[in-house]
């Protein structure tokens, strides 16, 4: 499984992209894209502004042409019907729906499927054993054409079902799968920095020396009591341990950059023990206070390459 990581920090102090981009551009899936009341979904590119991927939300009837028009045989008695569709946006609402987001038709991209499964149709004569029925097991692609077979005896049920079928079709569904960018997990941290700093002068006013441990200690203190605080946000799959890291790491960041800010190394070190304490720091005397300080903010966030599983409806009718 793919996947890419970006840390970013405000402040202007600190900017990372870790790990590799996709191999190639995938929508983003958990940031769908209002398209009002046209039937389609809308994702931007994760990597390409203006370009956006949409999905429809049904397979209609092939009418292009009469090359895969659906086929309906009727006689008192015996019905067969033959249809043909396509999974496909009208070319209207596509270009209401790219001048809705500013930009053309020609940077609207499909979405292939990458699976489907449990096509079902639902209908009433399911258990007749006068109808039956042969569907395909799976929907490959987004642009294959969709075959599914009917046949019908019995004088009643051929009016009944050749009714719905010449009225706005039978309905039926379909469960597909298709390749997008999610977010796995998201941990968001805000601090006050010059709250902080006040605090360090309050707690520890004329402490010469500080171990790197003690300043740990303190970041976890100030989260605790909220002049720190932590969002998470994380896919159900991600096991808990993962999501624990990333705080971890998040903490580890936040203290690095009150190190940066707040503390100078100190060269000259006490003769005692230092094991497990870190390197020794004094307060930094030329720390200056800004409103950009007041509004740190430090952001982990990895985005997965995964399957999103989806419903198609399909509209078995001629046209």
């Amino acid at each position: 499984m793919q996947s890419k990581i970006r840390i970013l920090f405000s402040v202007g102090l600190v900017f990372a992209s870790l790990g590799a981009h996709t191999a190639r551009a995938l929508p983003l899936m958990d940031r769908p894209v209002p398209t009002g009341a046209e039937p389609v979904k809308v994702f931007p590119d994760d990597r390409t502004p203006g370009i956006y991927w949409y999905v429809p939300l049904s397979i209609d009837p092939w009418s292009r042409d009469s090359r895969y028009r659906s086929s309906l045989y009727e006689t008192d008695d015996v019905l067969s019907f033959v249809f043909r569709g396509q999974a496909s946006v009208d070319e209207g609402i596509l270009r209401r729906v790219a001048a809705g987001v500013g930009t053309s038709i020609d940077q609207m991209v499909p979405i292939s499927y990458e699976s489907s499964r449990d096509l079902i149709c639902q209908n009433f004569f399911a258990d007749d054993p006068r109808v039956t029925w042969i569907m395909p097991k799976a929907i490959g692609n987004y642009l294959e054409i969709v075959p599914i077979s009917l046949r019908a005896t019995g004088r009643e049920l051929v009016q009944e079902i050749g009714s719905q079928i010449r009225s706005g079709g039978l309905n039926c569904a379909v469960g597909v799968a298709f390749k997008g960018v999610s977010t796995a997990y998201r941990v968001e941290m805000h601090a006050d920095l010059n709250r902080v700093y006040d605090r360090l002068e309050t707690l520890y006013g004329g402490k010469f020396l500080w171990w790197q441990s003690e300043i740990r200690a303190l970041v976890e203190s100030l989260h605790r009591e909220g002049t720190i605080t932590i969002q998470t946000l994380e896919d159900a799959t991600l096991p808990p341990t993962e999501l624990a890291r990333k705080v971890q790491a998040s903490m580890e960041k936040v203290t690095q950059v009150i190190i940066e800010q707040m503390f100078v190394p100190e060269l000259k070190l006490p003769n005692e023990p230092m094991a497990g304490r870190g390197r020794a720091f004094g307060m930094n005397a030329d720390y200056r206070r800004s409103a950009e300080k007041a509004r740190f903010s430090a952001i982990l966030q990895a985005d997965q390459v995964q399957l999103r599983e989806s419903q198609l409806a399909i509209r078995m009718g001629l046209e």
